[in-house]
């Protein structure tokens, strides 16, 4: 129960803040495919793309929606070109637009919020150590507004349901200027000491 409050809070926090950013592996672009996969780390999905540059230009952020408005039949052959648009298609997916009309190796750079998916077991060392307050506030928060337990405290749930709010909102003013990209992870029972090295860098064991 008290892990379920833990995932709970660290993935609202993740939502809310987007303080766990990562820049993902250059993605090659083959000539007229415009969606692809998000390259993100085990047991994370991407919550929304951050920033996104394709063949060193910058493309703009839009919702499907938006970029339907701006490029009606987009996905048409002959109207094929240079991409200027990233799309967020869901937590595993993403396109861009216009559909390249040239295969592009490495083309595409992005820089995402991360998440942790519902059934995760870890999250990235660096939330933990830099909002650890603000999470246990947030489980806390959530633990003492079950109802019909020896525990529960409505009161004292909006205390610390205050406390979380407040800490995601000086989380997320933080991660406007975030640049770094991290991927050492720890359990949510604790630190381990096991590493073992991946293709972003070092990271604890499960």
């Amino acid at each position: 129960m008290a892990e379920a409050a833990i995932r709970a809070a660290i993935i609202e926090f993740c939502e809310k803040s987007s303080a766990y950013q990562l820049e993902l592996d250059p993605v090659t672009t083959p000539a007229g495919v415009y969606e692809y996969e998000f390259d993100t780390p085990a047991q994370t999905s991407a919550h929304k793309v951050i920033w996104a540059s394709y063949d060193g230009k910058d493309l703009e952020p839009l919702s499907t929606t938006l970029l339907e408005q701006r490029l009606p039949q987009w996905r048409d052959s002959g109207n094929q070109g240079t991409p200027e648009y990233v799309v967020k298609h869901s937590a595993s997916t993403f396109r861009i637009a216009p559909v390249p009309n040239t295969t592009v190796s490495n083309s595409t750079i992005l820089r995402v919020a991360l998440k942790p998916t519902q059934t995760s077991s870890a999250c990235d060392v660096s939330v933990i150590d830099n909002y650890r307050d603000t999470i246990i506030n947030g489980a806390i928060f959530r633990l003492l507004r079950m109802p019909n337990q020896a525990w529960t405290d409505y009161k004292g749930a909006n205390i610390y349901g205050g406390l979380f709010a407040s800490g995601i909102r000086d989380a997320e003013l933080k991660a406007r200027h975030a640049d770094e990209g991290v991927a050492r992870k720890v359990k949510y029972g604790g630190l381990s000491t096991k590493t073992r090295h991946g293709k972003r860098g070092w990271r604890s064991a499960y």
